[in-house]
């Protein structure tokens, strides 16, 4: 029997995999109950809206997402490999079942969604900017990454190249779309 701890994570996990999928307006409680094998009342209790259920996600996405940075920033000491491991890892989504990142599924809907989820989605993308530019200034220090300036533009043109890369590819069911624009964007970061 599901603790209600397990019932609300299983309930993130299918809606975020709803959400990369369909987008947030392309699903109503029913089909997550639906998928979750519980009633839409069930769903309520965890999650009394769809713009509660919208924040959950996000935040969640945060905490996995800062894992991930944690582990690369661990695993992967060279910085420029770490940004080719940061693409691998989203184009690792596209793979898995065609995917986009939750949170650039969310952007494109961004006038629908409330706005405690807005300024998450925003959060979000701040979060994976100050980690990017953060990784760039380091690979400067150590002369792997090239460029000049300050490195928050040269970390928000490499996220805005990465989800762009994310919608070709799925548009075209070709990730060899994504792999060409993730590279050429890395090429340009080369010494």
């Amino acid at each position: 029997m599901n603790t209600p701890i397990d019932t609300r994570e299983n309930l993130l996990h299918l809606a975020t995999e709803i959400v990369q999928l369909v987008g947030y307006n392309a699903f109503s409680y029913r089909d997550l109950a639906g998928r979750a094998g519980i009633t839409t009342a069930s769903v309520h209790y965890h999650f009394p809206t769809k713009g509660d259920l919208a924040l959950a996600m996000v935040e969640r996405q945060r905490v996995l997402d800062r894992a991930v940075f944690s582990k690369l920033d661990v695993d992967v000491p060279d910085p420029f490999r770490r940004l080719q491991a940061f693409c691998a890892a989203m184009r690792r989504e596209l793979e898995n079942g065609r995917r986009m990142c939750l949170c650039g599924m969310l952007a494109a809907e961004h006038e629908t969604l409330p706005p405690a989820a807005v300024e998450a989605v925003h959060a979000f993308f701040t979060d994976t900017e100050g980690w990017l530019g953060a990784v760039l200034l380091v690979g400067r220090q150590a002369g792997v990454v090239a460029f000049t300036g300050p490195a928050a533009p040269v970390a928000q043109a490499l996220l805005s190249a990465v989800e762009g890369a994310m919608l070709t590819a799925r548009a075209f069911g070709d990730l060899g779309r994504f792999d060409a624009a993730t590279k050429w964007h890395l090429a340009r970061l080369k010494p």
